[in-house]
């Protein structure tokens, strides 16, 4: 059986007692190692704890990006929602003004037109009401034509050439 003793003797061959230079002065080999191995333990620990707040941070920073993410699809959704409501303001206010100007324009239709000066109503008397009865149409008078203008015609087309003048293509192919 194997004690803890001789296991350390194989692992370390040099005598455990034995003075040896170290940083912190000269001393005992079993005493430097034990020294050592504890500042190694510290830094150990101290790689732990970095290691950590690392991981600390890493879900820190992962959550903050879900956060800011949420957040800026929240104001997209919002900046959208008031594009929409501003477009549809400006419709609104076009319609407005339209209804606005269509109302002017009914009123200043409506308005009395002044007659001119000079012109008055017809009496009661005056005014012919159709009743629907039949009566005898007056003749017009007969236009009197002057000489020259009752037996104008035109003159007949002569041809200086004395030559007959072919019809045009399309006129013949039309009467197959």
């Amino acid at each position: 059986m194997t004690t803890n003793s001789d296991r350390f003797k194989y692992s370390d061959p040099q005598d455990p007692f034995a003075l040896i230079p170290t940083p912190w002065g000269e001393m005992e080999a079993w005493r430097a190692s034990t020294m050592a191995t504890g500042t190694m333990g510290c830094l150990v620990q101290i790689h732990q704890i970095v290691r950590n707040d690392t991981a600390e941070l890493q879900e820190k920073t992962v959550a903050f990006d879900a956060k800011k993410a949420s957040v800026l699809r929240t104001v997209n959704r919002l900046l959208s929602f008031m594009s929409r409501v501003d477009a549809l303001t400006s419709r609104v206010e076009a319609l407005e003004a339209k209804r606005k100007a269509d109302e002017q324009a009914a009123r200043e239709f409506e308005e009395p037109i002044e007659e001119p000066s000079g012109t008055e109503e017809p009496q009661a008397d005056d005014t012919h009401v159709p009743g629907g009865e039949l009566h005898a149409l007056v003749p017009e008078p007969a236009l009197e034509l002057e000489g020259d203008e009752a037996e104008f015609e035109l003159p007949e087309p002569q041809d200086p050439t004395g030559t007959v003048v072919p019809q045009p293509v399309a006129i013949q192919l039309n009467k197959e």
